[in-house]
């Protein structure tokens, strides 16, 4: 009875004590006076941007590309990263573009946020660096959930799109987002990227368009041909180094270069035998500009004249390379300066994707694929401040031939922008790559594989997609790589 008394006395004081809960009001108790009372789409805009040295800087993808390889911890190098999640994409950049996507489109919150720039200004910058994250993210796994995702609790299983979908909604994205640029109005405050300059975001959308089109030149040559040609015919390309566009970094920790910060305390990344030996026995000068000689060796077998090439010595992919003084590291210009800026779209990579497609016939100017060819690795070596005699020496010596030549010269001029050579090397199947021999699996990895969450808590949709576009590992080709 003394138990029944005491349960029924703790029943009825615990229904007090949530009824008084209920009704209590606390007026702005919690409401912070300092804060803003709506979402500001100037800091949304800039937290999304902070997303992008992610994609620049994703060491994962350029040790697949053995630009680099690893010091003692060898994991990525050995292609070990079976599962990747890309839950944290979802969650932070693309939700806060997402948002001001959705203030910008009504009409009330519109009015307000024009103190931070012309709505259709914020509504095309949104647009463009979601669908540059899109990409990344399909290029990196294939099929995702787009059109059913971002519905919280009313829809938490979303199915997947395809991507050749996922593909044509970018298309669709960037033609909407160029439409609205205003160059006559202000542009998004909070835009860290390009300081609201609108002409720099019109040259940020063609050259998307065009890495786009080149992508699937193969899968559907038909949508690649005008949609790159579109892009070639806007005038807006980086054709020149002048016009790159690139992602600068501030000097304090919180935005400095990730570069920077990966050798503030470590040396885990070394030069890949596999580029300094390729870079080497052509006689490319950009050797002496992407690395730094070796501390602690030299090279037994030099190359160039004068042995000037002998403290360049790379290191094997995927082997424990413990004393990493005994290497060659990326040249001090990137790795110790806290401000250098990471390239997004280079004219080296636009003249090499305009000499694919007048290799493909497409209408580039009438300009000739050898043209374009050698306009791209001129680009590239001035970019890297070789001179213009040796620049011109190493194109005299390697003429164009054909997609070979383009592929290895786009494996070359895009040194460490990992996701961009990992893409071309699988599209392109060029230039031959050696899997490391001190991998469990000698394969270079083709996707990402799904994070386990995925099957876990979408079970169904994880079924369906894994039935369209194959098993969930590193080697499942994407819709696009169909060679």
């Amino acid at each position: 009875m003394k138990k029944i008394i005491k349960k029924t006395f703790i029943f009825v004081f615990a229904i007090i004590l949530f009824s008084a809960c209920e009704t209590v009001d606390y007026g702005d108790t919690n409401v912070d006076p300092s804060g803003p009372s709506a979402a500001v789409t100037s800091q949304l805009l800039t937290w999304a941007q902070s997303y992008m040295p992610n994609i620049l800087v994703e060491e994962q993808s350029i040790l697949y590309m053995q630009h680099i390889t690893q010091g003692q911890y060898p994991g990525s190098s050995r292609y070990e990263t079976l599962t990747n999640n890309y839950s944290s994409w979802y969650t932070d950049p693309i939700q806060n573009l997402n948002k001001i996507i959705e203030i910008n489109s009504d009409t009330d919150s519109a009015a307000e946020a024009l103190a931070y720039g012309d709505t259709n200004n914020q509504l095309a910058v949104a647009k463009l660096i979601r669908a540059y994250m899109l990409q990344y993210m399909t290029d990196k796994w294939g099929a995702l959930p787009w059109t059913d995702a971002f519905q919280g609790i009313d829809n938490p299983q979303p199915r997947f799109d395809s991507q050749q979908s996922i593909y044509s909604y970018m298309f669709t994205e960037v033609d909407e987002a160029l439409a609205l640029i205003q160059t006559n109005s202000a542009g998004p405050v909070g835009d860290i990227m390009f300081k609201g300059d609108m002409n720099k975001w019109i040259s940020f959308g063609n050259s998307l368009k065009l890495t786009m089109a080149i992508r699937v030149s193969d899968a559907d040559p038909s949508t690649a041909q005008s949609k790159l040609e579109q892009a070639y015919s806007s005038g807006t390309l980086p054709t020149t180094n002048s016009k790159n566009l690139s992602f600068n970094y501030g000097s304090d920790d919180l935005s400095d270069s990730p570069w920077e910060d990966n050798f503030q305390t470590r040396e885990d990344y070394i030069m890949s035998n596999t580029l300094i030996e390729n870079l080497r026995s052509n006689l490319d000068p950009r050797l002496f500009k992407y690395a730094a000689p070796a501390r602690d060796s030299v090279f037994g077998n030099p190359a160039f004249p004068g042995a000037i090439d002998s403290g360049y010595v790379g290191a094997p992919n995927g082997k424990v390379n413990g004393n990493v003084p005994y290497f060659s590291f990326i040249t001090s210009d990137i790795i110790y300066d806290p401000v250098y800026p990471s390239s997004i779209y280079t004219a080296a990579q636009v003249w090499l994707t305009l000499a694919e497609a007048a290799n493909n016939g497409w209408n580039v100017g009438g300009v000739s694929a050898a043209d374009y060819y050698a306009g791209g690795i001129k680009a590239s070596m001035d970019f890297w401040g070789v001179d213009a005699q040796e620049a011109q020496d190493y194109i005299d010596a390697h003429p164009y031939t054909g997609i070979d030549d383009i592929a290895y010269e786009k494996w070359v001029a895009l040194y460490l922008n990992g996701p961009e050579t990992w893409a071309e090397w699988r599209r392109l199947d060029a230039p031959n790559l050696t899997p490391s021999i001190y991998a469990s699996d000698q394969r270079i990895p083709v996707r990402a594989a799904y994070d386990a969450s995925v099957e876990d808590n979408n079970s169904a949709n994880y079924a369906d997609v894994i039935s369209s576009q194959g098993p969930d590992n590193l080697h499942t080709k994407l819709w696009w790589d169909v060679k």
